[in-house]
């Protein structure tokens, strides 16, 4: 018996499917797709690569509308012509037996790529934010039914590409936070106006994945939902984590097989709230909201044995983001207790891993957002 045999234990999502171990690919935009958000070779390779990270493999950012590119290089699920190439991909992530989840994304006001093609993107509200130098076009009330149609579209898309299931990205300042926070929503319809109204876009989202799943898929397919625990900065709140509280239960109610928090930075599975309810972590409080109604991941700067261990106390699984691009092998090396041989540096070892060459080039940008890779500026571009 090792102390690490709890996190090989079987895990079962709401619907029934069981997970052999407590690890995922954390839904990342690997930049691996062409310009027109086709599936390439080199996107092929690079999820293939991360087949070993864990049972559930969550491929980031997919497209659900062509106004919704966030960069030069995201897969798009917005297009049936897509599917072919998606097949590719779901193919490869299926390839040793675990659950290819394509990860549903509208990037909303941050839809810069869309911009740079198209001179327009759309949020809740046409307000003019500070950090961003282009305007907002603000969705008129039939236009956000239309955006919520193309979640279902997608999911159609999904399940005829042969992915096991669906990841709803409600996360990161994406178009459903947006429309959920009180900073970047001041609509006043159905979408907008209040507290409850402005969950209506999520819960309408997640109804409309949910129903389509149903019809086209069997019970076995999974629906997950991403969600941020609070948007607090500084003296400017979108919603604090009493509000993500209240949406989480709604969400978990509406029937998702999984509900997947996303911190960002060293150990922030156990960050602790910014404002509102600041007696314990904001996982601890969403693991007692969800009352094992649905198993809960957590992610956060998973690097080694011990911080596994230590993030199992405050979710069902864990997320490998930077873990996963490093050394895609983490997981399979501490079940076979070859501690020594896990390595966060990739120095020297572009061959094996197969990063995109648009990921390098991104992480090669000064003030890029990402999460910092160990020896990544090693890595060239042919």
């Amino acid at each position: 018996m090792s102390k690490y045999d709890v996190l090989f234990e079987s895990v079962t999502l709401r619907n029934g499917v069981e997970l052999k171990n407590r690890f995922a690919l954390a839904p990342m935009l690997a930049f691996d797709a062409d310009e027109k958000a086709n599936v390439t070779d080199e996107g092929v390779a690079y999820i293939e690569r991360r087949n070993n990270v864990g049972d559930l493999l969550i491929a980031g950012a997919h497209a659900i509308s062509v106004h919704g590119l966030a960069g030069n290089g995201q897969i798009g699920i917005f297009d049936d012509n897509q599917i072919e190439g998606l097949k590719r991909y779901a193919s490869a992530m299926k390839k040793k037996g675990h659950k290819a989840i394509a990860q549903l994304h509208h990037p909303g006001r941050e839809s810069t790529y869309s911009y740079q093609l198209f001179g327009k993107v759309y949020g809740p509200s046409a307000i003019d934010f500070p950090f961003l130098n282009y305007p907002i076009t603000e969705l008129s009330e039939e236009e956000v039914w239309d955006v919520v149609k193309e979640y279902g579209e997608a999911t159609r898309r999904a399940v005829e590409a042969g992915y096991d299931g669906v990841e709803i990205h409600g996360a990161n300042h994406y178009l459903i936070q947006q429309f959920f926070s009180a900073y970047s929503n001041v609509r006043e319809d159905y979408w907008g106006g209040s507290f409850e109204k402005r969950m209506n876009f999520a819960l309408e989202v997640v109804k409309e994945v949910k129903r389509v799943a149903s019809e086209l898929a069997n019970e076995s397919f999974i629906v997950g939902y991403r969600i941020s625990p609070e948007e607090v900065h500084g003296d400017t709140v979108g919603y604090t984590i009493d509000d993500a509280l209240e949406l989480i239960d709604k969400v978990v109610d509406a029937g998702v097989d999984y509900l997947h928090v996303s911190l960002f930075g060293p150990e922030s599975y156990k960050l602790v709230a910014s404002k509102g309810n600041q007696t314990e972590a904001m996982n601890a409080l969403i693991h007692k909201k969800i009352a094992g109604r649905c198993p809960h991941i957590v992610v956060g700067s998973i690097n080694t044995p011990e911080i596994a261990l230590d993030a199992l106390n405050y979710g069902d699984v864990l997320a490998l983001g930077v873990a996963s691009l490093a050394d895609p092998d983490f997981s399979e090396k501490i079940n076979t207790e070859r501690f020594d041989e896990i390595n966060m540096d990739v120095t020297g070892r572009q061959d094996d891993l197969h990063i995109p060459h648009k990921l390098v080039l991104v992480y090669g940008m000064e003030g890029n957002p990402l999460p910092p890779v160990t020896g990544i500026e090693s890595f060239t571009v042919k």
